[in-house]
């Protein structure tokens, strides 16, 4: 049920989208950061930048304003996208489905779960090196 009309409708849904987008592509964001973190420790360190992190949070806010204002403008055009029947106000529409869920979902995960998938053995090696080279000076630290 919703009372507050079309355009508080708009404004729902795109807060709505854009916050769980931004989400979503933050979690992505830092799970490419770990790894490059893992496999190149003192490369990633000296890299990474007060500057590049705003770099890297202005990328995923843009993409989340990307997927999110797709919605306001199918609202705009067509009432129906957004609240296909007085006081229901709920995405309706197909292509916004396909995109959105493509764009800030199903490509988020498979990055998350690629990274992840190739972290855990990274680990299990420096983890198994460190356990054979107890001497090392790497990891008197």
């Amino acid at each position: 049920y919703w009372p507050l009309g079309f355009t508080w409708c708009n404004v729902y849904v795109t807060c709505d989208v854009l916050a769980c987008s931004s989400s979503i592509l933050h979690m992505c964001f830092i799970s490419l950061g770990r790894y490059m973190g893992i496999r190149n420790p003192l490369g990633s360190r000296h890299h990474s930048t007060k500057r590049l992190a705003g770099i890297k949070i202005a990328i995923v806010w843009a993409m989340a304003m990307l997927v999110s204002s797709s919605i306001t403008v199918l609202g705009l055009v067509n009432e129906k996208n957004i609240m296909p029947h007085p006081n229901v106000c709920v995405i309706n529409n197909r292509a916004f489905f396909v995109f959105g869920s493509l764009v800030a979902f199903y490509i988020p995960m498979l990055m998350m779960v690629s990274t992840y998938a190739l972290t855990i053995p990274l680990l299990r090696k420096k983890a198994r090196f460190a356990a054979e080279h107890p001497e090392s000076e790497l990891f008197r630290r």
